[in-house]
């Protein structure tokens, strides 16, 4: 079993040396802060917090959208549990939840903390991210959140790009790393990277 303090330290070390102009996730500059239970992770880009609990044998990582249902009628309740559990058959490491007494849509990935590598956290952020842009979509908030989560995807994407990935590559990661189904990575990659426009994406995201 891994020791929590080492634990905190090290992701807090992976944290704490950011630059705005960073592709990764977890390479922004992010401001850190803690409550009882967790590290907060808060950039001004992007329109959630993470929150990373810290136990023995797993880190926790969770986004609170901040979207509570409680107050909802029972019919948009239902409609909006009904998305979530579709969600949760289509994205296989990340689950959305209900949290507190408001039943505040909330998502959540698990990293073992056995060989934790900062790769490893930041792929966690990543699918995190794919997760909330899909809830966006799936729940029509696109208003009031799309702008900020769709451009993190694109600099994710660009990344790659840069890595020289081609487009089939980045569909195995999106479908085997991010744990997105087939299609609706294919949709993703559609919106940033249109088909028969490699080389031009590539100027336009380079």
């Amino acid at each position: 079993m891994a020791d929590i303090e080492s634990l905190r330290k090290m992701v807090t070390e992976w944290l704490s040396d950011g630059k705005e102009d960073a592709k990764s996730l977890v390479g922004l500059p992010w401001k850190l802060r803690w409550d009882q239970w967790h590290l907060i992770l808060e950039n001004e880009k992007i329109p959630f917090a993470f929150l990373v609990g810290f136990h023995e044998e797993a880190l926790h990582i969770t986004v609170r959208t901040g979207i509570e249902t409680a107050v909802l009628e029972n019919q948009q309740r239902l409609a909006i549990y009904r998305v979530l559990l579709i969600l949760n058959q289509r994205i296989d490491l990340a689950k959305f939840m209900i949290f507190g007494i408001n039943e505040e849509i909330i998502a959540r990935v698990d990293l073992a903390t056995d060989g934790l590598e900062k790769s490893q956290f930041n792929l966690a952020l990543n699918i995190l991210l794919s997760s909330l842009y899909l809830m966006v979509q799936a729940l029509h908030l696109e208003e009031e959140f799309n702008q900020q989560v769709s451009n993190r995807m694109m600099l994710m994407i660009q990344d790659l790009i840069s890595q020289g990935k081609s487009r089939e590559e980045i569909l195995q990661f999106m479908t085997n790393n991010l744990g997105i189904n087939q299609q609706d990575a294919e949709k993703i990659l559609n919106e940033i990277m249109p088909q028969g426009r490699g080389k031009e994406t590539e100027s336009m995201y380079g």
